[in-house]
Formats: C-alpha cells, sequence, structure tokens
C-alpha cells in the first residue's frame, strides 16, 4: 500500500486491520484509515469497493471480524454512545417524512438528541433552507433534499461529519451548490468532513485528504498534493512540425510521445519541472522551431485514481482472495 500520512496532531477517524467478511467475501480487508482532524477528507473508490461497508462499519451499523475503530479517540467498541456522540451523517439518499415541513422534520431529531429548539434555526440557516422551512418536503427539490439532510446531520454541531455520495442524482447547479458548501464547513463550524464518492473531479476540488480503496483494500492515503506527486509532471508542446521537434528531442535523451495533437514529455521531478521545462524551451526556441503551447501538466486525480486500481495484483477475483484468520 502507498501512504502518505497527515501531520495533524489529532485524528478524527483511526482504524487498524479492519476487516468485514460476508459470506466468505473480504468486504473491508485491513484497512487502516487515519483521517486528520480538520481536513476534508475524500474516500474514492469504484462500485462495490467497500466504500459503504467501512463507513457502515465506522458508524457501528456494522460489526468488524477484526479490527479496531476510534473516532477522536474513543474506542468505538467500548465506548460507542460516546464515540458517536460527536457524528453526524447524511447519506446518498436523505430519507425524510413527506408529509411534514422542513422544520417538523428537523425537530423529531432535536427531540431524540434532546437539543434546543435553537438549533433547528441555526442549522437551517447553514444550509440556507429558512425561506422554506415550514414548506412540506414533498414539494422540495431533489437539491433542497439532499440540504436538510445535512442539516440534520450538523443537529448538535458534531466534530466529525460523514457524507456517503453527497452529490449523487444532482444537476449540475445542484452538484456545484454542494461542493461550495462542503468546502466551507471545516471553516464555518470546525468539523471532519470525511466524504465518500467516486466522482472523482468532486472530490479533487474539495479534498485535502484522500484515501483510494479498491476490492475492500486501501492502495494509497495521504494528502492530496502526495497522491499529485506519485508521477512526475509531464510537459505538453504544440507547435509546428511535431514530427521534426520529437526528432530533435529525441537526440537530447528525452523521450516524448505523441498524444491529442501534442507532444508529452514526463519530466524529473515536480521540484525541477519548471527548470526543466524553461531548459527545453530555450532549446526548442534555440534550434529555431515554432512553438505556441508550451504547459506543465500535472496528473489529474482521475487518471492517478484509474492507475491505482488498475495495477494487477488489486484486480484479483474475490474468490482468489484470501479470508481474515479469526
Amino acid at each position: 500500500m502507498l501512504k502518505a500520512r497527515g501531520t495533524g496532531p489529532m485524528t478524527a477517524i483511526e482504524t487498524e486491520e479492519l476487516r468485514k467478511r460476508f459470506r466468505g467475501v473480504n468486504a473491508v480487508d485491513g484497512v487502516d484509515l487515519s483521517v486528520p482532524e480538520g481536513a476534508i477528507y475524500g474516500f474514492l473508490g469504484p462500485n462495490g469497493a467497500g466504500k459503504t461497508t467501512t463507513i457502515r462499519l465506522l458508524l457501528g451499523l456494522l460489526r468488524p471480524n477484526r479490527g479496531r475503530i476510534a473516532i477522536f479517540g474513543e474506542n468505538l467498541k467500548t465506548k460507542r454512545r460516546r464515540a458517536l456522540k460527536s457524528v453526524g451523517v447524511a447519506f446518498e439518499t436523505p430519507a425524510h417524512y413527506e408529509h411534514l415541513t422542513g422544520r417538523e422534520n428537523l425537530d423529531i431529531t432535536r427531540r431524540l438528541l434532546k437539543l434546543e429548539k435553537t438549533e433547528i434555526d441555526r442549522v437551517l440557516d447553514t444550509v440556507e433552507l429558512t425561506h422554506v422551512a415550514n414548506r412540506l418536503v414533498r414539494k422540495y427539490s431533489l437539491g433542497m433534499r439532499h440540504r436538510l439532510g445535512l442539516a440534520r446531520a450538523l443537529l448538535g454541531q458534531p466534530k466529525l461529519l460523514i457524507f456517503d455520495e453527497p452529490t449523487n442524482g444532482l444537476d449540475p447547479v445542484g452538484i456545484r451548490e454542494m461542493r461550495e458548501f462542503i468546502k466551507t464547513l471545516p471553516a464555518r463550524t470546525g468539523a471532519t468532513v470525511f466524504v465518500s464518492s467516486h466522482h472523482l473531479a468532486e472530490i479533487e476540488q474539495i479534498a485535502s485528504h484522500v484515501a483510494v480503496i479498491n476490492l475492500g483494500q486501501i492502495v494509497f492515503q495521504g494528502e492530496m498534493t502526495a497522491l499529485r506527486g506519485l508521477h512526475a509532471p509531464r510537459l505538453e508542446i504544440a507547435g509546428n512540425d511535431l514530427d521534426a521537434v520529437s526528432l530533435f528531442l529525441s537526440q537530447t535523451e528525452l523521450a516524448p510521445t505523441k498524444k491529442d495533437g501534442k507532444l508529452v514529455i514526463t519530466l524529473s521531478a515536480a521540484e525541477s519541472a519548471e527548470r526543466e521545462a524553461a531548459q527545453i524551451n530555450r532549446n526548442l526556441v534555440d534550434a529555431g522551431f515554432d512553438i505556441h503551447h508550451l504547459v506543465i501538466a500535472p496528473w489529474r486525480l482521475e487518471e492517478l485514481f484509474l492507475q491505482l486500481v488498475g495495477a494487477k495484483p488489486l484486480l484479483a477475483s474475490n474468490a482468489d482472495r484470501r479470508e481474515p484468520e479469526c
């Protein structure tokens, strides 16, 4: 497993050798998570990778076959109530009472949590639903329903917010609004945000840290910058007579490849990328080439994700995976 731990003083979530087996298949297979306090932590993986099972284990909805879970240092097995008291959750398809208003829906949860009535107004204001608080939920748009689910998760000012696929089913405007809202949560509430998703572009825009899970195993964990740093950046070049440019660069011990009408060169390292790019640019200009595009192109999250989950050892069938010893 590739791993680059955060440097925060405390972890919001920590798991150790977490395992869950269903009918002889390891849905979660030795997962070690370390979620820094105050982070927006993206939990990425293809469908069936083990994301939802992991979340259910973190919430105590499933019991692991093996392993330890701690929420802000509280052991979930021995101090379940204390551990989960600081957690707010919003699932992919939030369930609401359609015949009640948004305010009435929140009041049910508020009573269960034994909170002051003022909490309802606070969370409605936070998710910007105050203007429709007294409207029946059956008249809410899908985006409003999602935000009402977030409002419920915010009741009681939890220190940890867990969102499972929060943008599923939303239109582009709703996705953008949800993304911008999640980005502001650590600053506005002080909470750590754990977001499970397979929407790579969304996670790339909001997360400070990320873990990639495939077939129940973590294949990367660390800061987003560390993930991008797994591969040296690439230099894209476009201009007239790219064949001649390619031949010239090959003679200087570079190995350009052609892609989408551009030449692509893998640079040595991120630290020296700008210096290398400047030298290549000088060499091309001095040689008389007409270059109209030369840019350092970092690896996109989607590309890195596909490389991580596409690694041959990680794509063995479930039947080939060994069960944990119990």
